[in-house]
């Protein structure tokens, strides 16, 4: 049998197999062991036992991807296994595509022996550090879960606004309708617009009440410099208006 022929032959056999494109370790184990190669190795792998293991490693993974894991996989061995003949490099992918073998995060991390080093610079998440079990995971992961849950409340009390008092929400509130400064507006229109718009910090307030905290928001923005003020002749008396401060 020809090797292109082998080669056709074997692409078509891997189609026909499940495809686990989008199971998490097919789709991103590949890219950790690269990374965790890389940190060790460098771009080649060694010519011995450790070598030979991660190699196997590899190639299990890429068994998972069918007929482009096999593709990924010769390239895989010229570029990074340059110590194994053509025939070497045929013969373990065939073995690897034959029997598709399935690590778990527990077993893969033992069998590669990785230091918690490697996992944290390699971003590992398909497997794990040497001898780490289920139970070390969950209580490891319900660590973090609390310090990060601590450090979130100890940032909101160090970066935490002041409460702003009633007066200084609805004189917000106010600011939000005067836009531009220099657009004058009467506090008794002012009173009624607000009342129009169901401002929230107004909403409840009707009368003599409305008029009075408008007059306390008003008053604590000139006093901060967020209102002007100035007095115009009305009908029969001087009639105070707003603007937002120009400053």
């Amino acid at each position: 049998m020809s090797t292109a022929f082998a080669r056709r032959l074997n692409l078509a056999k891997d189609a026909q197999e499940p495809r686990e494109t989008d199971h998490p370790v097919a789709r991103f184990r590949p890219r950790e062991l690269m990374r965790l190669m890389a940190i060790r190795h460098g771009r080649v792998l060694p010519d011995d036992e450790t070598g030979a293991r991660f190699r196997d490693r590899v190639l299990d993974t890429f068994a998972l991807l069918g007929s482009k894991g096999r593709r990924r996989a010769e390239n895989f061995l010229v570029l990074r296994c340059r110590w194994m003949t053509a025939v070497q490099r045929a013969d373990a992918i065939e073995v690897a595509f034959e029997l598709r073998r399935f690590w778990s995060a527990e077993a893969l991390g033992n069998d590669l022996d990785v230091t918690q080093a490697e996992h944290e610079r390699a971003r590992l998440r398909t497997f794990r550090v040497a001898g780490m079990t289920d139970e070390a995971m969950q209580a490891r992961k319900k660590a973090a879960d609390s310090a990060r849950k601590k450090a979130k409340r100890d940032a909101a009390r160090l970066h935490s606004k002041p409460k702003l008092s009633r007066s200084a929400q609805r004189l917000e509130a106010i600011l939000k309708l005067l836009t531009k400064p220099g657009d004058w507006v009467c506090i008794k229109a002012l009173s009624a617009e607000l009342k129009r718009r169901k401002v929230i910090h107004f909403v409840t307030l009707t009368g003599a009440t409305l008029t009075s905290a408008v007059h306390d928001a008003v008053r604590l923005g000139l006093e901060t410099g967020q209102l002007e003020k100035r007095l115009v002749d009305g009908p029969k008396f001087k009639v105070a208006e707003i603007a937002r401060s120009r400053r």
